[in-house]
């Protein structure tokens, strides 16, 4: 599974390269010792509702449409056979062959609306990345937004998750901003810039964050600094 931007994978990822960031190590002792340094990353206005799967990068779309092109017919039969109506509904929009008119639809389905209009059989079909991802979505974003937890403590990064449920677990600060922001971060923009110009909006001491400044722009580096792919 690649490293996609935000997915649970980029999240395992980020993980990995703090604890292997000696600056952050040193610049963060003590961080959460007495008091809790776990944050919330919410990563708002995820745009699912106007991407469509086909809007998706071509290497997560291009294999679907090989995957899906490639069906024997009594394969394509089957699975129209069991076809919701909402599927059935989007072939409508298209032309072609029935296979041609199943390719259209899926790729012109937004992502919040790929639930409604895929099946466990038709999604053995789909290329396992895509496939996670998609299930990601469904059960990650609410409305529009993406709960990112992660346990920071004494130096070390011990846990990073992308929650179902945005109240399962505690924080002692969140930072909450749109997508297009967040990725601005991973680009290279300051986290204590992008704080205090309000690009991202921190909920938590200000104060208990100062000491750990260095920390805090190594949390940002780090981030830049990894591989990342963009979904959006």
């Amino acid at each position: 599974m690649a490293e996609w931007f935000p997915s649970r994978e980029w999240l395992a990822a980020y993980r990995r390269a703090l604890n292997a960031n000696e600056a952050y190590r040193t610049g963060s002792e003590g961080w959460g010792v007495d008091f809790d340094g776990d944050f919330l990353f919410e990563i708002t206005e995820v745009p699912v509702e106007q991407t469509t799967v086909g809007d998706l990068p071509d290497d997560l779309t291009d294999p679907l449409r090989e995957n899906v092109g490639s069906l024997p017919d009594e394969r394509v039969e089957e699975l129209l056979a069991g076809a919701p109506a909402a599927l059935e509904d989007r072939m409508a929009e298209h032309e072609g062959t029935e296979r041609e008119r199943l390719v259209g639809a899926l790729l012109s389905t937004s992502l919040e609306e790929t639930p409604a209009t895929t099946f466990p059989d038709l999604r053995e079909e789909y290329p396992p990345d895509l496939d996670d991802l998609l299930d990601q979505f469904e059960r990650y974003v609410h409305d529009d937004t993406i709960y990112a937890y992660v346990d920071l403590y004494d130096g070390r990064c011990r846990e990073t998750d992308v929650l179902e449920d945005p109240s399962a677990r505690d924080s002692g600060f969140g930072l909450t901003g749109p997508y297009a922001h967040w990725k601005d971060l991973l680009e290279g923009t300051d986290v204590m810039q992008s704080i205090f110009s309000e690009s991202l909006e921190l909920d938590g001491s200000t104060t208990t964050i100062l000491p750990y400044n260095e920390a805090a722009e190594e949390l940002g580096d780090t981030a830049a600094r990894l591989e990342s792919r963009y979904l959006f």
